[in-house]
């Protein structure tokens, strides 16, 4: 019994895939300050809304990327101060998110700092911090891992990357290619259960026959 609980738990597993990019931010042929822009596409067995801006700030223009000026200046988070994305699960949908990816430019008089929040507590603590270099480089692949709070998740979770401590009003921050990880994966239908149990039980019933056929050898080599 013991064979055969293993089997099956190893044939469900089969069933969900290992993180990878559940959305997707490329900024394609975006000039930089549209109101929101939409993911490259919507996940399966759940949706993503478009990236947005909170009201603190003003769009503005930069191609293949999403922009804005108007950061605050002071060395605190402001409260409207944020690019934004939510993930939705489908009904019956379980999501565990693992990163959350990007690439970030200033302008030479932009932002110094930055963070990753989440709706999972209002918003209220960093996932992660980040202070910038004084200059106008891109960076590549900023990375925020995301922890046990973000596993089996069934309701909506909603992402917002605050940036603060901008050298002037008019200097801006820009993202690119922003890319969440981990799995977006369906509840198994009963029928789907049934399957897999049925599968683990030819499993072990073979495992059986071979078992009594190597005891049935070993008797009759004893016996010799």
């Amino acid at each position: 019994m013991k064979t055969s609980l293993i089997f099956l738990i190893s044939i469900a597993s089969l069933i969900r895939s290992g993180p990878a990019q559940i959305v997707t931010f490329s900024f394609t042929g975006s000039a930089g300050d549209e109101t929101s822009f939409a993911a490259d596409a919507q996940p399966a067995n759940g949706s993503v809304s478009s990236m947005s801006r909170g009201l603190g700030l003003t769009a503005t223009t930069s191609a293949g990327t999403f922009n804005a000026k108007s950061w605050t200046t002071g060395s605190a988070i402001g409260s409207d101060d944020y690019y934004a994305f939510s993930i939705t699960p489908n009904s019956g949908a379980h999501l565990t998110l693992t990163s959350l990816v990007m690439d970030e430019r200033r302008s030479s008089s932009g932002i110094r700092n930055w963070s990753v929040r989440s709706s999972l507590d209002s918003f209220a603590s960093d996932l992660a911090s980040f202070s910038v270099p004084d200059n106008d480089d891109t960076r590549t692949g900023q990375s925020t891992a995301l922890g046990s709070a973000f596993q089996n998740l069934t309701a909506s979770v909603e992402f917002r990357v605050y940036a603060f401590s901008a050298e002037s009003g008019t200097g801006t921050w820009r993202i690119d290619n922003v890319v969440l990880n981990g799995t977006l994966t369906s509840t198994p239908e009963p029928h789907e259960y049934a399957a897999v149990a049925g599968v683990a039980l030819l499993g072990f019933a073979a495992y059986r026959r071979f078992q009594l056929r190597r005891e049935a050898k070993i008797i009759s080599s004893s016996s010799a």
